[in-house]
């Protein structure tokens, strides 16, 4: 029997919510600012692809040389690990100090920054004229309900004057 009593293992005391979401964004937040994971990130555009270096980024480097990937979605995922091999070999020529041994890609859209890449919305539609609205009220005259015809008339004057400004330019 041995000397010391047997030792059992107790929950850990309970934590601020703070104290835990900073525990969460250290370990899912993002590549460190040194080691492989850090120099892939810096090297992503240039092995990756502009595309897929917007929807992944390297998050963490084991002491064995493969670095994770988190990618935004699953199918960014299954696309750059049908590419894993030729990936790891670019990321080696571009970088050969980092000790990169190998690329594990998984789904973690929390650590993927969002690009605000999105178009601008398209300009209003130009007001139309004293001529549009006159031939549109002409063209909703046979209308038996006002209600009816006053919406047909706006549509119409709107759409010759959309129609005006695509001509125009």
């Amino acid at each position: 029997m041995p000397d010391h009593p047997r030792r059992h293992r107790h929950r850990k005391d309970p934590m601020a919510a703070a104290d835990a979401l900073k525990r969460f964004r250290r370990k899912a937040g993002g590549p460190s600012a040194k080691g492989p994971a850090a120099a892939a990130a810096l090297a992503g555009p240039a092995v990756v692809g502009a595309d897929a270096a917007r929807h992944s980024v390297p998050i963490r480097c084991t002491r064995a040389g493969v670095v994770t990937v988190a990618c935004s979605d699953s199918a960014w995922a299954y696309e750059l690990s049908a590419r894993k091999e030729e990936l790891t070999a670019r990321l080696l020529a571009e970088l050969p100090e980092a000790g990169v041994v190998g690329l594990r890609f998984s789904v973690a859209d929390h650590a993927v920054p969002v690009a605000p890449d999105a178009p601008p919305p398209p300009p209003p539609p130009p007001p139309p004229t004293a001529a549009q609205r006159a031939a549109a009220a002409s063209a909703a005259a046979d209308g038996a309900d006002p209600v009816l015809r006053d919406l047909i008339e706006r549509a119409a004057a709107a759409s010759a004057a959309r129609h005006q400004r695509a001509r125009d330019t």
